[in-house]
């Protein structure tokens, strides 16, 4: 077997094991995740797959890719389960994983492809959004994967039609619109033009392709439009033109243009300090900003020269990178997921910067092996010492989280752990000391790498199999569905704010309902802190509430305590 086929087997193995075996351990603890999550439960109960209704008169905001692949897995698993609903994101990932490392590995070598995947595989950004069930992921692999195609189909001349990457497209367009189009033929058609490609040419072939990648989305819109009409149309309008040209109706992740820059940073970790501490490596007084040249202009007019006689692979790499970073500082709408396409091509580039420090045994991975050994260390410490109840409740304070975060810290001293749980713990440990054997042992620059590697993959493990699931089940809004389901144990229940209870209403399989929309007879509806005022200002006229309860904890979606009341009309 060669060294590029172990290296993609040994990647998806751990892949698979990292990433997989704890997607159903954390439960809903978002309004995000249930809210892509019920779209494919009210799919399957309804029969309709074009547009759907939950939470009775709610339309999902994006085309139905996810939500149909959640609705296959589940039907095959049984039900639509927190694991059935991320299971989409992680086999989009792992396919993309290695997609990207063949591409690479090819193109490349195998010991850069491989260090870059590695490195997807422990970025903090990309490994959340692989165990999420969210639109992201999915959007993002297809994007990537399309590129890859793309540009293995201009290595070919363009002779032929690349159906396989016209269909990825158009799946990744009816995932979250017409950007899973727009990336890849953007980023191949300025590539192609800098190579010297006709504008002619490379417009009319792309734009063939693009449009025909589109007919998928633009058949779904038709048969959704018909459904919902122009409610439908212009839910879909503002949240696709209206939040690029800075139109929608109302704020939605709106930030300033360097909070691409800090995403970029924080999404990287915990690379990005290994990242900063390399540059304590770097002999700047040899190195210069810009080229030699008569002037300014010149010494510019020759980067752009240099930029532009990069190998074909390496400016592909480049632009993947820059374009789709500034498309995404145009609009008012900023996210750390939106920069999710460009990490994959990012993680290369990283890869040959670390693997030419490695090959001046740079002192940084020494450095760097001691803070991860150190942090595998103290997380199992902290852990011990929350177990035996050293850490008293005084240290949160008295802020405003102080009750939740003190919370937290009894879920984790009185959850009950199995041997195979334990064992998890105490897999940073492990990782921790393997690490410091090797760094008292002066093990090499390349061996240090990895096992900054394998100490974070150990951390990400432990977090995702035991401290987040026990952690996080203290905010989730399952435990308000378990207070509400003790009064009433079967049925509806309404709800009065701006925002729906999306995890509320996955966790009571559908039955909550817009109290305001549809103005029932009697029933039991709930609300926020913060809108309940409103909710008796603006209907004690016409009903008569009697308050049932007043939760103690924040809700997780509305963050605010909620009350519950029974009604009744006058």
């Amino acid at each position: 077997m060669s060294e590029r086929k172990k290296a993609v087997w040994f990647l998806m193995i751990l892949g698979a094991l990292v990433i997989i075996p704890f997607l159903g351990e954390t439960i809903f603890y978002s309004k995000g995740e249930p809210r892509e999550a019920i779209v494919a439960y009210t799919m399957l109960e309804s029969g309709n797959w074009i547009l759907p209704l939950n939470y009775g008169t709610d339309m999902a905001y994006k085309p139905p890719f996810l939500y149909w692949c959640i609705a296959f897995f589940s039907a095959i698993l049984g039900g639509v389960t927190e694991f059935s609903s991320r299971l989409p994101s992680a086999v989009f990932f792992l396919a993309m994983l290695w997609v990207f490392f063949d591409f690479f590995a090819k193109r490349k070598d195998v010991k850069t492809a491989f260090l870059a995947s590695i490195l997807l595989l422990t970025s903090f950004e990309v490994h959340r959004a692989a165990v999420a069930c969210r639109l992201d992921m999915v959007q993002v692999s297809l994007i990537v994967i399309s590129l890859l195609l793309l540009y293995r189909w201009d290595e070919k001349k363009c002779h032929t039609v690349p159906w396989l990457a016209i269909l990825l497209m158009a799946c990744g367009s009816l995932t979250k619109g017409p950007v899973g189009s727009i990336f890849p033929c953007m980023v191949i058609g300025v590539y192609q033009l800098m190579r010297g490609r006709s504008f002619w040419k490379t417009f009319s072939s792309l734009a063939g392709i693009g449009l025909l990648s589109l007919v998928p989305l633009a058949i779904w819109f038709w048969a959704a439009y018909r459904q919902g009409g122009t409610e439908f149309s212009d839910l879909m309008l503002e949240e696709n033109t209206g939040r690029f040209f800075r139109k929608m109706s109302y704020a939605s992740h709106e930030n300033p243009l360097w909070y691409n820059f800090l995403t970029l940073i924080w999404g990287w970790i915990p690379w990005t300090l290994v990242m900063l501490l390399s540059l304590f490596c770097l002999k700047w007084k040899n190195m210069r900003w810009l080229p030699e040249g008569n002037s300014f202009g010149q010494r510019l007019k020759n980067v752009w020269t240099k930029f532009c006689n990069q190998s074909p692979l390496q400016l592909f790499t480049w632009l993947a990178i820059l374009l789709i970073f500034i498309f995404y500082c145009i609009p008012k709408s900023k996210r750390s997921v939106y920069l999710l396409p460009i990490y994959p091509f990012m993680a290369v580039l990283m890869a040959e910067y670390l693997l030419a420090l490695v090959q001046r045994g740079a002192k940084v991975f020494k450095v760097s092996a001691i803070i991860f050994a150190s942090l595998a260390l103290l997380l199992t410490a902290v852990f011990i010492s929350v177990r035996l109840g050293l850490i008293p409740d005084s240290v949160f304070g008295t802020g405003r989280h102080a009750a939740e975060n003190v919370a937290f810290m009894h879920a984790l001293e009185e959850v009950s752990l199995s041997i195979p749980k334990w064992c998890l713990v105490v897999l940073p440990l492990i990782a921790a000391v393997c690490t410091w054997m090797g760094v008292v042992k002066r093990t090499g620059a390349y061996s240090l790498l990895y096992s900054i590697a394998g100490c974070i993959l150990c951390i990400f493990v432990s977090l995702d199999s035991v401290y987040q699931p026990t952690v996080l089940a203290v905010k989730s809004d399952k435990n308000l569905v378990a207070q509400i389901r003790k009064v009433v144990p079967q049925g509806t229940v309404y709800s009065y704010d701006y925002m729906s209870f999306y995890g509320a209403n996955y966790y009571m399989d559908d039955q909550m309902r817009h109290f305001e929309k549809e103005l029932p007879s009697e029933g039991f509806v709930v609300s926020s802190e913060n809108m309940n005022k409103q909710l008796l200002e603006e209907f004690s006229d016409t009903y008569e509430f009697e308050e049932v309860f007043l939760t103690e904890k924040r809700s997780c979606d509305l963050r605010a305590r909620i009350y519950m009341y029974k009604f009744k009309k006058k």
